[in-house]
């Protein structure tokens, strides 16, 4: 090879590594926004073409989506903020929340990041109170926009109301007396042995009975959305009405033998429980995996008392937030708003989004029954917000078990909560 043709070929070389150092300075020079998200397969592919249309209407900026297993998410979460790390937005749990708004790692919303002028116009884009059921609220302030919000309702098998003389129609017990009458005459015994249960919950996890306590909290005028609130209600007499509706279940009119069985959405697909409080509307798919044809089953609205206040199942769900951290906040909640912003897409999978551009009636003829799960979203009831939520409620169910498993009387086991709830708050 001759000079001229060297000569050519070092040129040829020098305006390639010209041009690959532009397009490495061009890709530094973009905007990288880190967000922390759980996976979920069907979702994901949503998710992600929220990312494409972000960064199709932004070209100089980058979405890295992180997308971790919902076990491990918040975890991830902790030490990316521990760690001063690359993290300018996330999503929580309303039950994971309180431990990092109490530790100030989220950024109030901004309403610039919407193209609104105010809070209040960017709140009113969601459902009323959805905001604070979902956990994006604190202290009198707005940090989150929901991404998901659920909410629990009554589960009744229709098959077995009507073998007990019921009318799927007309007997939905609407009360808990009436809950309990009905509930009985489903339980069934054989040879003195517990087959069916008319009621159950998971009775070796403390989780499920308290979302269900504090349902009933709700609909005594009980605060548990504080730990204030929830507080002064272990002070009021009312308090022995949360924790008997539970117990007596067990112990008075004995539909509820914990011993049957420790998982409720699994006795209840396959036909040990007549009745569970504890499904949203996604339990329609976990139903199929059991075999019970959805025929012979119903979603109800949760009983409420005679005297109470109008408050269905606990509410919970998901928010999204804006870290301290984030390079630019105001960026950040533009393509958290685009995350936000396909409410259509999650209601066919079953996933509510309470975003006001719902589709109601694709949601109707998306979810079985949606009616009911949308009624009971709008009265769904508060959970509470505490860092020290695992321990109370396990002296809560700690209360109840107290009744059912040794026989406590009621005033005593109210007596033992209080110190213990004094203890840890």
């Amino acid at each position: 090879m001759n000079r001229r043709r060297w000569l050519v070929v070092l040129m040829l070389i020098l305006v390639v590594s010209m041009l690959s150092a532009q397009g490495r300075v061009e890709s530094s020079a973009k905007k990288v926004i880190t967000h922390y998200h759980w996976t979920e397969t069907s979702y994901d592919i949503i998710n992600n073409n929220a990312v494409q249309m972000f960064q199709e209407k932004h070209p100089d900026v980058e979405v890295n989506m992180l997308l971790l297993a919902d076990a491990d998410r918040a975890n991830q979460i902790r030490i990316a903020l521990a760690s001063q790390g690359d993290i300018d937005s996330f999503a929580l749990s309303n039950m994971e929340s309180a431990e990092f708004h109490e530790a100030g790692q989220m950024r109030k919303i901004d309403p610039a990041g919407f193209k609104k002028n105010t809070v209040k116009e960017v709140i009113d884009m969601w459902e009323p109170n959805s905001i604070e059921i979902s956990g994006g609220y604190w202290n009198g302030d707005y940090y989150g926009i929901p991404f998901e919000l659920s909410n629990y309702v009554g589960w009744i098998n229709t098959k077995f109301m009507k073998e007990a003389g019921l009318d799927p129609k007309n007997d939905i017990p609407k009360t808990w007396d009436e809950f309990y009458d009905v509930t009985k005459k489903m339980t069934v015994d054989k040879g003195g042995v517990r087959v069916r249960n008319g009621f159950a919950t998971n009775s070796k996890a403390a989780v499920f009975p308290f979302l269900i306590m504090s349902a009933l909290a709700a609909q005594q005028g009980f605060d548990w959305l504080t730990e204030e609130g929830f507080k002064a209600s272990i002070n009021d007499p009312k308090i022995a009405k949360v924790i008997t509706t539970i117990t007596d279940m067990a112990t008075k009119y004995d539909i509820w033998d914990p011993g049957l069985f420790d998982d409720e959405r699994e006795g209840f697909g396959t036909e040990k429980t007549a009745t569970f409080l504890t499904g949203g509307s996604w339990y329609w798919g976990v139903l199929d995996n059991w075999g019970t044809p959805r025929t012979d089953v119903t979603p109800m609205a949760y009983p409420r008392f005679a005297d109470g206040e109008d408050f269905g199942g606990i509410g919970y769900g998901y928010c999204l937030y804006v870290s301290q951290l984030a390079k630019d906040p105001t960026l950040t909640w533009e393509f958290l708003d685009t995350l936000a912003s396909q409410p259509n897409e999650f209601i066919k999978l079953g996933y509510n989004q309470p975003r006001k551009t719902l589709d109601k009636a694709l949601a109707v003829a998306s979810i079985p029954e949606y009616k009911i799960f949308g009624e009971e979203t709008a009265k769904a009831s508060p959970i509470l917000m505490s860092t020290k939520m695992a321990e109370i409620q396990d002296a809560v169910w700690a209360s109840a078990t107290r009744i059912i498993f040794q026989g406590m009387s009621v005033d005593k086991t109210i007596a033992q909560l209080r110190t213990d709830i004094n203890r840890i708050l």
